[in-house]
């Protein structure tokens, strides 16, 4: 990791920036793709990916960027202005990947009702003790119901660590794409939005927890005769010679991260710290956290992530070394705006900022080879196992 040169962009307070060009609003159709993927519990996502358009680099070689706005009603990916940082993305030869939660925009569809509903992965075999399905309205009824709206969520904060399942999902559909040569997974950048920050940083903390590569037949038993099962769920202990899908994420971007409140502080402190989640995560991965400079909650949840969690800046006599490729910077002209309004604004170029830390990170992973993942479904998700009831 270039450190020492992500800390000389971002050591000032306010980043100068210079390109003045004006900045497309709309989403590029050139080369879109639009797809549907399914999760490990049986919903159907919907998915659009932006290839690269930087003919300099190539396409099977590039790394991906994974768009996330924040769940919620009346949100899709279509709402807020991602175009712009799409396009510049785009051009400087990132991939782009978006996707509607499960109940957003055009993710409502539950094709496997069965799994759905009666065989959920979300706690290793069971729907009991108040898992996520429990907390949508009519349940399974008969016949199975197919169909899911985050209008019939009746408790959107119990329901929202399901959207990890979603994340599990989009993972494998990349490496799908990465198999078949449309992009390189070995290097990985995620831009969210809100309790994105929250959510992200869980996925980020699965992901430690999983092999890069599906395991051969011989991996596999060396790992089963010391007690592990199959990887076709997490969480669990890693037993055996793995590289952990974890190291594949480059960088992340928050812009206005909040704290989720079915995340309790003290759990997201874990997944950084205890050696059985993912303190690699703290020294692997760099993060920029955006606010607008006059957003108060946005600076002290910022804070929160980058002091209590990461623990980026450490006192005195700790035996933690400060991180110098993760941020804090308030966006100068943001003033009070929060999320995807600090998007698609000209006076306060958060494309550019995004942009400039990307590039600096990529600097260190262009060379990055792409290898060939191999799985052949999604994985499923132990929530319980990383704290989230």
């Amino acid at each position: 990791m270039r450190s020492s040169s992500l800390a000389l962009l971002f050591a000032a307070a306010a980043i100068g920036l210079t390109d003045g060009a004006p900045r497309a609003a709309a989403q590029p159709k050139d080369g879109v793709v639009e797809e549907t993927f399914r999760t490990a519990d049986g919903v159907e996502l919907y998915g659009k990916f932006s290839p690269s358009t930087n003919k300099t680099v190539a396409a099977r070689s590039a790394p991906v960027v994974v768009l996330m706005y924040e769940p919620g009603l009346g949100n899709d990916l279509k709402k807020g202005d991602w175009g712009a940082l799409t396009k510049k993305l785009n051009e400087e030869g990132y991939h782009v990947y978006q996707f509607d939660w499960r109940g957003h925009g055009k993710s409502t569809d539950i094709k496997d009702p069965d799994r759905f509903w009666l065989k959920s992965l979300y706690l290793n075999g069971t729907q009991a003790n108040g898992a996520p399905n429990a907390y949508i309205k009519g349940g399974p009824g008969k016949p199975l119901k197919d169909k899911l709206s985050i209008k019939e969520v009746t408790n959107a904060t119990k329901f929202f660590p399901a959207y990890a399942m979603d994340l599990a999902a989009v993972r494998y559909q990349l490496d799908t794409k990465n198999d078949n040569g449309d992009l390189n997974t070995s290097s990985i950048y995620l831009v969210g939005v809100g309790d994105t920050a929250g959510l992200g940083l869980a996925w980020l903390t699965m992901e430690w927890k999983r092999p890069a590569v599906k395991p051969g037949d011989n991996q596999l038993a060396i790992a089963g005769a010391a007690g592990a099962a199959r990887y076709d769920f997490i969480g669990q202990e890693l037993r055996g010679d793995f590289d952990e899908a974890g190291q594949d994420y480059a960088g992340a971007v928050w812009l206005s991260a909040s704290r989720p409140a079915s995340m309790p502080s003290t759990v997201m402190k874990t997944w950084v710290s205890k050696t059985t989640f993912a303190p690699q995560l703290r020294n692997n991965t760099p993060m920029l956290y955006l606010y607008g400079d006059k957003d108060a909650k946005g600076k002290a949840d910022a804070a929160f992530y980058f002091n209590e969690v990461l623990v980026a800046d450490p006192k005195k006599g700790s035996t933690l070394a400060p991180l110098k490729q993760t941020f804090v910077r308030g966006l100068e002209g943001g003033g009070a705006d929060r999320g995807l309004k600090l998007l698609g604004n000209n006076a306060v170029k958060a494309e550019d900022t995004i942009l400039k830390f990307l590039k600096e990170v990529q600097k260190e992973r262009q060379r990055t080879a792409s290898k060939q993942r191999k799985y052949e479904n999604s994985y499923g998700v132990n929530l319980y196992y990383f704290g989230l009831r």
